[in-house]
């Protein structure tokens, strides 16, 4: 968490100007300050309706294309209602990507804060454990023999040092990463804080990061973080103030995260971790060797071999595929719950017996993640054993499999604790739904929102001019034969990009799909002395770095690449979108949603696959155009959209105003 920092002095002001007009017009604070202020109609009408919602405390939906400049358009308005209703709690913005949230707090915020004639006051929020704990910390650098490792005592020694001169204490605003396993050993954590009987509770990053919160007028999140407070909320308790205003910027991802966040997963890394870390690589100097039974001691031995067993039978379930699998109504037989709540009241009981207070406290915390972790096992492995229904299946994963949970719909929830309590939403993005859904009657179904006012501005750039549109002629159905589709996709792509100088990215659907493509483009694209960029074998934010440094490289990847990435100018001018983004129809969840669907009298293709993925195509073809200076091409390779009667309903999608582009 981090409050803004100012670059300007407030501007002077005679008179206080108060609506949004007054900032955004021609003549305004805003073109003022900036010399190469361009007048975006679409930004002021945005802007315009976002305070209109606030004042009259209604829900707004609104698309915004993109160049619009919407994160203006909704802080603006934001920073106004919050000075004019003091005391009603923060106004919370919360994004998804972490770029878009350093773009708020590094670059708009300070802006606003330099062009406002008032003082307001704005804070990023990240997670708890996102902190140092200064008490955990000192502790875990008296344990001379916590770890064996001499790397990981060494990162614990530059922790230390760190601390002594760090404003934020994040694990952000480290120098250099640290493994996780030296990260866990100071974090702070709920449960396991002394609040103000902590000598260290002045000092303390997160105590003071709280109080912050408390008193900022804006207030910046993530999804994540604004979901686990709501699911906090359903049980009482919470991690943000109490506020009357949020507005969601990359709005159609809030589903998603809702789900994730309602929803539960299990893995041996998951069992593990809390085994570990009351007896880790050093038996002989662990909290249960110097604190627990001999007991103890036998449980936590159980379960290391219980957990290696119950996992291995999943695995087993699995057989190999690839593919989720479905757990329906069984009742999975499970040696875990009964251990671990045993094991929880010993370590609870040890703690009452410890007059050391840290040690103490880390036993209390222990005991309460086993008891968490033991009800996430049962609710995971019983029928209706959450409280919430969920859809439950095992999927495979690279360390192994994972017993996985999600609400089947989200919508009753978010309905009665987000939508109806009593706050008033923004939600926008650019893009939320096909363009002919002029309602945004898609949207709102997804999330349960009965009422809201609706706004869609395009975007200011003219496509027609800037950018081409070609659809691939006389390409094999991939439905039909995927091995001739994949082989020509490899041969027309690298024609185009060849063609093109490289300077490319490449959109897949699928993690084969990306290795097939890379394994044909390599050695051409070798020889021809152009980079290949493959996603996965660097993190997202290296990748996107090598692209902008090496412009003529070519990306390729597959989700995450579709949106939230922003390559300007040379570096891309060539998309190439290799099959239409329909959602995995095999995934469990995916498929008791469709069933739902069905069973409801409705079409689960039109009603859901069809319009998210529409979302996505739109998402990725707006990844080339992003200033008024770029230009290039959109090439797809999907026949589907020529062949198929809902093929038309992708390219009318696009900005161009008609499939022809």
């Amino acid at each position: 968490m981090s409050d803004a920092e100012f670059e300007f002095l407030p501007e002077p002001a005679a008179s206080v100007p108060r609506t949004v007009a007054d900032f955004l017009g021609a003549d305004g604070a805003i073109a003022r300050r900036l010399p190469d202020y361009e007048r975006r109609p679409q930004q002021l009408q945005m802007a315009q309706a976002i305070e209109r919602a606030l004042q009259g405390k209604q829900h707004l939906i609104a698309e915004a294309g993109t160049g619009v400049g919407k994160s203006f358009a909704y802080l603006l308005p934001a920073v106004l209602h919050a000075d004019t209703h003091q005391g009603e709690g923060p106004v919370i913005v919360s994004t998804r990507t972490i770029a878009l949230q350093e773009q708020l707090e590094h670059k708009d915020l300070p802006f606003l804060h330099a062009v406002l004639p008032f003082e307001w006051s704005s804070v990023t929020a990240v997670g708890r454990s996102h902190y140092v704990c200064l008490r955990r910390m000192h502790l875990a650098e008296r344990e001379q023999t916590l770890f064996a490792d001499p790397e990981r005592k060494d990162q614990l020694r530059g922790i230390v040092q760190w601390s002594l001169t760090t404003r934020e204490g994040t694990r952000m605003d480290l120098p250099a990463p640290v493994q996780p396993e030296v990260w866990e050993e100071v974090q702070a954590e709920h449960g396991n804080c002394l609040h103000r009987a902590c000598k260290h509770y002045d000092h303390c990053h997160w105590q003071r990061a709280r109080r912050r919160m408390a008193t900022a007028q804006v207030l910046i999140v993530n999804h994540s973080l604004y979901m686990a407070d709501l699911a906090l909320r359903l049980a009482g308790a919470s991690l943000l103030p109490d506020h009357r205003v949020v507005i969601f910027d990359e709005a159609h991802h809030l589903e998603r995260v809702a789900t994730e966040s309602i929803g539960l997963r299990l893995s041996a890394r998951m069992v593990g971790w809390h085994l570990r870390r009351l007896h880790g690589g050093r038996h002989d100097r662990s909290l249960l060797r110097n604190h627990g039974s001999s007991r103890a001691l036998l449980l936590w031995e159980e379960l290391r071999q219980q957990n290696d067993a119950f996992f291995a039978m999943l695995e087993d379930r699995l057989g190999g595929s690839g593919e989720g699998q479905a757990i329906g109504d069984e009742k999975l037989d499970e040696p875990l719950s009964q251990p671990l709540l045993e094991l929880a009241q010993d370590v609870v009981a040890a703690a009452t017996r410890v007059e050391e207070v840290d040690a103490r406290m880390e036993l209390n915390a222990r005991g309460s993640g086993l008891q968490g972790l033991a009800n996430v096992v049962r609710s995971l492995c019983t029928p209706g054993g959450h409280g919430i229904p969920l859809v439950r299946w095992v999927e495979g994963h690279k360390h192994g499999p994972i017993l996985c949970g999600a609400p089947l719909d989200v919508r009753a929830t978010l309905r009665e604790h987000l939508f109806g309590a009593g706050r008033t939403c923004i939600l926008t993005s650019a893009t939320l739904g096909p363009a002919d859904d002029t309602g945004f009657s898609w949207f709102r179904g997804q999330l349960g929102i009965e009422r809201a006012d609706t706004l869609r501005v395009g975007s200011p750039f003219d496509y027609r001019r800037v950018c081409e549109l070609v659809v691939e002629e006389a390409m094999p159905d991939p439905t039909r034969d995927a091995q001739a589709f994949g082989r020509a996709v490899g041969e027309r792509t690298l024609q185009h990009v060849l063609q093109n100088g490289g300077r490319a990215l490449l959109l897949c659907t699928s993690w084969a799909m990306v290795r097939e493509l890379a394994a044909a483009l390599h050695l051409p694209l070798h020889e021809a002395g152009i980079e290949l960029l493959v996603q996965g074998q660097l993190p997202i934010a290296q990748l996107l770095a090598r692209k902008r440094a090496v412009p003529t490289s070519v990306l390729i990847g597959t989700d995450s690449l579709w949106e939230g990435i922003d390559v300007r100018g040379d570096a891309l001018t060539l998309v190439v979108v290799t099959k239409l983004p329909f959602a995995n129809p095999s995934h469990p969840l995916t498929k008791a949603r469709m069933q739902a669907i069905t069973d409801d009298g409705g079409d689960p293709f039109l009603e859901w696959s069809l319009p998210e993925a529409i979302l996505k195509f739109r998402q990725g073809f707006g990844r080339l155009i992003r200033s008024q200076q770029d230009r290039g091409k959109v090439v797809v390779m999907d026949p589907r959209v020529r062949t198929k009667r809902y093929g038309m309903r992708f390219l009318a999608s696009l900005p161009f105003g008609d499939e022809d582009g």
